[in-house]
C-alpha cells in the first residue's frame, strides 16, 4: 500500500496548470475540487491493473510511469506521465483499471472522483474539451508508438525518445535542451522494446557524435537538428526495409 501525504487546500486555485489539465475557466463548471491534492513518494503506487476505477488524477509535479500487463507474467511500461497530464482514463472503459501506475519520483497529484467528474461534464464546456483532447491524443500516441516498434531501428527510437522529451518539456515552460531524466535506463529498455546495453550503446553513440552530452541522468541535447535527421533522414526514408505508408502515417500523427 502506498504510503501517501495529504496536502489539505484548494489545489485547483493556485495550481499553474490548472488551466492544462482541466480548461481554462473551470470556476464556470459550478464544481469546487473538494480533494486534497496528494504528494507520493519514489516507487509508490496510485492504483494497479485490476483496481476499481473510483476517478481520474492529474500530475501537479513530478512523474510516473504506466505498466501494461502481459500474457507472460510481466509488465511491460506504455507511456511516461508528466506534470499536466491525466492518468486513469483507461477506468473509464469497464470500471476498473486496465494499468498500473508507478512513480518515478516524489509527485504532487490531484484525484477527481467519479461524481466531480460527472458534474464536470454537465457544467464545463472547457472541461469537456480537454478530456477529449487528452484521450485522442492517448489514441494517437498509442498508434504512433506501434508503428515505431515496427519500423524504427535501435537509433530512431532513442531519437524519437529524447525528441519527445524535449517537446513535453518545452509544452510545459521548461528546457527542452537540458532536463533530468526521472526513468532509469531500463526504463526506457522497456518502454522502447529494447535491450538496456542497446540503450546505453546507442546513447553513447549519440554522445561520441557531439549530439548529446550526458551526466548520469541529466541529458544536454546539443544538435536537435541532428536527432531530427536521425527520425526522418533521407537516407532512411529511401531504405528499401521503411514501410512508407506506415513512416507517413507516424509522422502525420506525430
Amino acid at each position: 500500500m502506498s504510503t501517501v501525504s495529504l496536502v489539505h487546500s484548494h489545489p485547483c486555485k493556485t495550481c499553474h496548470i490548472s488551466d492544462v489539465c482541466l480548461g481554462s475557466n473551470l470556476q464556470q463548471s459550478n464544481c469546487r475540487l473538494t480533494n486534497a491534492h496528494r504528494i507520493y513518494h519514489r516507487k509508490n503506487t496510485l492504483f494497479s491493473a485490476g483496481d476499481e476505477f473510483l476517478g481520474i488524477y492529474v500530475i501537479r509535479s513530478g512523474s510516473a510511469k504506466a505498466l501494461a500487463p502481459s500474457q507472460s507474467g510481466d509488465e511491460h511500461i506504455s507511456k511516461f506521465h508528466f506534470a499536466g497530464e491525466i492518468m486513469g482514463l483507461d477506468g473509464f472503459a469497464n470500471g476498473h483499471h486496465s494499468k498500473s501506475i508507478e512513480f518515478l519520483e516524489t509527485s504532487s497529484i490531484c484525484f477527481i472522483s467519479v461524481n466531480e467528474i460527472n458534474i464536470l461534464l454537465k457544467n464545463s464546456d472547457d472541461f469537456n474539451q480537454r478530456l477529449l483532447k487528452v484521450m485522442s491524443s492517448e489514441l494517437i500516441a498509442n498508434s504512433a508508438m506501434s508503428i515505431c516498434y515496427s519500423v524504427y531501428t535501435r537509433e530512431q527510437r532513442l531519437a524519437k525518445f529524447l525528441l519527445d522529451l524535449s517537446t513535453n518539456f518545452i509544452d510545459r515552460g521548461q528546457s527542452g535542451s537540458e532536463f533530468l531524466l526521472s526513468m532509469t535506463r531500463t526504463d526506457i529498455a522497456n518502454y522502447l522494446g529494447m535491450a538496456i546495453e542497446t540503450v546505453c550503446r546507442v546513447l553513447g553513440k549519440f554522445q561520441e557524435k557531439g549530439i548529446i552530452d550526458i551526466n548520469q541522468r541529466m541529458i544536454t541535447i546539443n544538435q536537435v537538428s541532428a536527432l531530427t535527421n536521425c527520425l526522418y533522414g533521407t537516407d532512411y526514408l529511401h531504405s528499401p526495409e521503411v514501410n512508407n505508408s506506415k513512416l507517413d502515417l507516424y509522422r502525420a500523427s506525430a
